[in-house]
């Protein structure tokens, strides 16, 4: 399947931009005239209750929810985020949110690959911070000490994104740096006190090969050879570990592939069963209404106030 372009930061922020309020007291202004979405951005999320549909992004997201909790979802893992959470998601991730609870507030910080490399810690030790982060995409609860740290961190971002001094750039690169480092310690910390079974790693493994081939296989059978077991026991083990069905991981990956590509792929309905390797538009559209309670091009119409794609090459 060819991949489509991956979202910048202003396209995100112009896509949830509903999320922002006008005058915050903390990080940068959507609304003010010299907004600027480029290398980083620093914004305050208050809106309660909100949801957000699937996007597919090149940059890194920091974020550390402060009040309320939201059910995150990136690539095949889920995560029931409380508050005092801090989590990184890295470039390359199909990320989407929905809200649980009435109260709601998270701090977004959204910066480029290049910027944080540039004139920034040696390279070595700079890659070995990124590629762990990768591997590990958990989020961290943080204790009330650590919570006061990230968020002071956080704070001081705010401050030097909002005043722009001499070299504030190399400034919040020094910030940034530090609060990848408190995750990274954190999560080792959590790590150290986990004793992962082998039924643990087999999930683990499994969920990592649906991101690589969900576009493709489709079946239980086909994901237990890649592993190396049997069908039963794959889907034994997923059932007990996750409480939840095998094959219900492959499909809502394929859900979320769907839907980002009727909203921002400049594909249509057509286009898009092909690529996915459904056999007739008709089979893509009776799986999606199972699993969504509605047709493709009804949640096409439904999110066509967020959506980016060419309407008349969406057409069928």
């Amino acid at each position: 399947m060819k991949s489509l372009p991956l979202f910048t930061i202003e396209q995100t922020v112009n896509t949830y931009k509903y999320l922002f309020e006008p005058n915050p007291v903390f990080g940068m202004d959507y609304f003010s005239d010299n907004f600027e979405a480029k290398d980083i951005v620093l914004l305050d999320d208050v809106k309660a209750g909100s949801q957000g549909i699937p996007i597919h992004f090149g940059y890194y997201a920091l974020f550390l929810r402060i009040h309320g909790e939201t059910q995150r979802t990136i690539n095949q893992f889920n995560y029931l985020i409380k508050p005092h959470s801090l989590q990184l998601v890295n470039p390359g991730s199909i990320y989407s949110f929905k809200d649980t609870t009435n109260a709601s507030r998270t701090f977004v910080l959204l910066f480029n690959k290049k910027f944080i490399e540039e004139d920034n810690l040696q390279n070595q030790i700079q890659e070995s911070l990124m590629e762990f982060h990768q591997k590990c995409q958990q989020d961290i609860v943080l204790d009330a000490t650590q919570y006061a740290h990230v968020v002071a961190l956080y704070e001081q971002l705010s401050s030097e994104l909002r005043a722009k001094n001499d070299d504030y750039k190399i400034v919040c690169k020094m910030l940034i740096n530090q609060l990848l480092v408190v995750l990274k310690r954190e999560k080792l910390n959590f790590g150290l006190k986990q004793n992962h079974s082998r039924a643990e790693e087999i999930c683990s493994e499994f969920l990592v090969l649906i991101e690589e081939y969900y576009w493709q296989k489709r079946s239980v059978k086909e994901y237990a050879f890649l592993l190396g077991v049997t069908p039963k026991h794959l889907s034994e083990t997923v059932k007990e570990t996750l409480h939840h069905t095998a094959l219900s991981y492959i499909h809502i990956r394929i859900i979320k592939e769907i839907q980002y590509l009727l909203c921002f792929g400049g594909m249509s309905i057509k286009q898009i069963a092909y690529a996915l390797h459904f056999e007739t538009v008709s089979q893509l559209g009776r799986f999606f209404k199972r699993h969504e309670g509605m047709s493709p091009k009804a949640y096409r119409l439904n999110h066509r106030g967020v959506a980016l794609y060419d309407k008349q090459n969406a057409s069928q």
